[in-house]
């Protein structure tokens, strides 16, 4: 569920907006792989993501190039944090005075600027009865964030409906976002005898977010079926930053065997995380497994 927004700009004299514009001094920026992990500081043609980097919630998308005067989009995912809604409104206000318009287009439906403070009070309690009814009704889930996905058993995070500003749930998923870490999701490679080999590759002294059993990217699917594309194998390829080249691998749960010895963190539901592995300690691993990718 989203929040869509268009603002337009009227007139014969339209300004153009540049990254530094919509940016406000407030703002982080980047833009998503395939697996919906941030690419931080990069844009594609289209569109950016923007974050607070003080309350790191789910992301801004913003559908944006410079050249464009006409319209500028916005989508803000539900549910998500109070904090990210308030960055919302204050953007959309941002970005319609710039262009000289007191109003918007949210859902279809235009509003005025002086209507913001009414319409965050009313989202606010949608947001809350919104993660109360996704809590409740599932399990489990994951929800797309900025830097990453976040995947969560629903049992185990029921505390984040203590309070209406849901202020649990804004901490968690800050903190689980705020750390430095490379989070490992695999690519996947056809075979010459048509299996699918699924290859995660970490590399030498980098702190890495890893999954407690082989997942299938969200980017890999039959678009004939729409079912999702599994791996026949998945492998563990190591990657030496001092010789810069892929030293062998590992099968995955071999790996997981290994690095079990190892001290390991909580991450998400489906992940941990673990202090880079050292140059020793991938030369040992290259050697005591034979490599499957020859």
């Amino acid at each position: 569920m989203s929040v869509d927004i268009v603002i337009k700009q009227k007139g014969f004299f339209k300004k153009k907006l540049s990254l530094k514009d919509i940016l406000k001094n407030h703002f982080a920026y980047g833009c998503y792989d395939d697996n919906y992990i941030l690419k931080p500081n990069e844009c594609d043609k289209n569109e950016v993501i923007l974050y607070n980097p003080n309350h790191i919630a789910r992301g801004i998308s913003v559908v944006w190039n410079e050249a464009e005067t006409n319209q500028i989009g916005l989508h803000m995912l539900l549910p998500t944090t109070c904090e990210e809604i308030d960055d919302f409104y204050m953007l959309i206000e941002h970005l319609c005075r710039l262009w000289k318009t007191d109003s918007f287009e949210q859902d279809g439906e235009i509003h005025l600027i002086k209507e913001i403070e009414t319409i965050k009070s009313g989202l606010k309690d949608f947001n809350y009865d919104t993660m109360k009814s996704f809590l409740t009704e599932h399990e489990n889930g994951n929800f797309f964030c900025a830097m990453w996905p976040y995947y969560f058993n629903s049992k185990d995070v029921m505390n984040w409906l203590d309070d209406h500003e849901l202020s649990h749930f804004s901490k968690d998923i800050h903190n689980n976002q705020v750390i430095d870490l490379y989070y490992c999701a695999p690519r996947y490679y056809q075979m010459k005898d048509e299996q699918i080999l699924g290859v995660y590759t970490i590399t030498a002294t980098v702190d890495t977010v890893f999954p407690t059993e082989p997942l299938t990217p969200f980017s890999c699917v039959n678009f004939q079926t729409g079912e999702s594309i599994t791996a026949n194998q998945n492998i563990v390829a190591f990657y030496s930053l001092e010789k810069e080249e892929i030293l062998g691998d590992v099968p995955f749960d071999d790996f997981m065997s290994e690095i079990s010895k190892k001290e390991l963190h909580e991450f998400d539901a489906l992940h941990f995380y673990f202090d880079g592995l050292s140059e020793e300690e991938i030369e040992n691993l290259n050697q005591k497994f034979p490599s499957r990718m020859g």
